[in-house]
């Protein structure tokens, strides 16, 4: 019997081929590569490639046997799927590796059978996509969102001064500290130690929470502090637990606030007044508060139609989507190592669950973009260059010189064409506003 492969599609888009090989064209195929392995070894007492197989076979015994399999294994494979009647609803994902299930092993005296398992790029069927109605939120901004902004600037432009000797710690100013645990015998516990640790009093940005503790005291002054923490205290290191501190306040400063129109001024020179200031925070606000309020539009719609239309989303897309949320929260310093440690943690269905959904959003949008077969025009990407530029404040030569890249002069094209997509959303589908909701609640990150 000659080689064989049956193909098996599996749930949640993987699919799994059982390739069988006859005895005799197994045995034909292993005379084969060991021939080739004999003509590039040095055996002592034979010279170079001289050296029968029967030898071969009694040196290297098993080791031979294995590197025999795994040669023909992978050629089998590798020649499969780069063959030209290949299904093309059969072809791995790029980055599924197809795994050879179980351990078969390599016996002359019979057929070899070994199977492979990988993912394959997922069915879509799409449904409906019009005709639903979501809910959307609706918010606007207020002049306490204004004002809770001109703070924030109003900080971000303070000059920090050191106070006096004398002076004593507040809320507001800036304190830097050495700190370190202590035993129940009041001695250092090792690796407990942090110097030069600095924050703005009353902000809570410190793992102790000793701010009301390190208010009062001066430049110079030690502190023993015993703290006890709730069983709901966030960091579920100090929860439920009481620790005793101790910190030295090592340096103290005041943050000197710019008056209003000094603040202004120092924001932009065009600006005059803070009103001037106050009305370029609205202006900002206001525009990034409509793309939010539009984002989550979308997003609400996507996942209607997401909803109401399954896709089998295989394990490696869900494992590689999961790796994109976590390297965003994270940053790129997240290794493949301590990703792989994250995901074998229990507790994680929550965040599957989001990969999945943002995966199959992905390939529904990519499918309905092919079937609405939607277009870039000239005049497209000529707007987008237009509106890069105003918000920018470049030219809009400046803007093509960054986009004369193909690589990226086609996300850019993408991008164009998922918007049209989107319009074409909102156009076929009801949106009905929600109730009205605060500012903080569209943007809960500035809390």
């Amino acid at each position: 019997m000659a080689l064989t492969q049956n193909i098996t599609h599996l749930d949640k888009s993987a699919v799994r081929i059982t390739f069988t090989y006859g005895a005799d064209d197994l045995r034909a195929k292993y005379d084969e590569i060991t021939r080739d392995f004999a003509k590039s070894l040095q055996i002592k007492g034979f010279r170079k490639g001289k050296a029968p197989v029967y030898v071969l076979e009694r040196k290297l015994g098993k080791a031979l046997k294995d590197d025999v399999l795994n040669n023909i294994i992978g050629n089998t494979v590798n020649d499969a799927l780069k063959s030209e009647g290949f299904p093309k609803d059969a072809v791995p994902l790029p980055y599924s590796e197809p795994e050879v299930e179980g351990e078969p092993e390599l016996d002359l005296s019979k057929e070899l059978v070994f199977s492979i398992k990988y993912d394959t790029v997922p069915t879509v069927n799409i449904q409906k996509w019009e005709g639903f109605e979501v809910e959307a939120d609706d918010a606007e901004v207020t002049d306490a969102d204004v004002e809770r902004e001109l703070a924030v600037v109003r900080d971000r432009n303070a000059i920090v001064m050191d106070k006096e000797d004398e002076e004593t710690a507040e809320k507001g100013d800036v304190v830097t500290v050495d700190y370190s645990e202590l035993s129940e015998n009041g001695e250092e516990i090792n690796g407990s130690k942090r110097p030069d640790f600095t924050f703005a009093l009353g902000s809570g940005h410190n793992i102790y929470k000793f701010d009301d503790e390190i208010e009062g005291m001066k430049k110079g002054d030690t502190r023993d502090i015993q703290k006890s923490y709730p069983e709901d205290f966030g960091d579920t290191e100090l929860a439920g637990k009481t620790k005793k501190i101790r910190v030295t306040l090592t340096a103290l400063k005041r943050k000197e606030l710019p008056s209003d129109d000094e603040l202004a001024q120092d924001v932009d020179e065009n600006f005059k007044t803070i009103d001037d200031l106050k009305r370029s925070i609205k202006e900002n606000l206001v525009k990034v508060l409509s793309a939010r309020l539009e984002q989550k539009k979308i997003d609400k719609l996507v996942k209607t139609i997401v909803e109401n239309n399954p896709v089998d989303v295989p394990e490696s897309m869900i494992k590689l989507e999961t790796g994109s949320i976590l390297r965003g929260r994270f940053g790129n310093g997240l290794t493949d190592e301590m990703l792989a440690r994250i995901l074998e943690m229990p507790g994680n269905e929550e965040l599957r669950q989001s990969a999945a959904e943002k995966a199959a959003a992905a390939l529904i949008l990519d499918k309905l973009m092919k079937d609405l077969s939607l277009e870039v025009l000239d005049e497209d990407i000529e707007a987008s260059y237009e509106r890069y530029a105003k918000d920018a404040g470049k030219t809009v030569d400046e803007i093509k010189e960054m986009f004369k890249d193909e690589r990226v002069r086609n996300v850019l094209t993408e991008d164009i064409k998922q918007k049209k997509l989107f319009d074409l959303l909102v156009e076929k589908n009801t949106i009905k506003m929600g109730k009205k909701v605060n500012f903080l609640d569209i943007f809960p990150e500035n809390s």
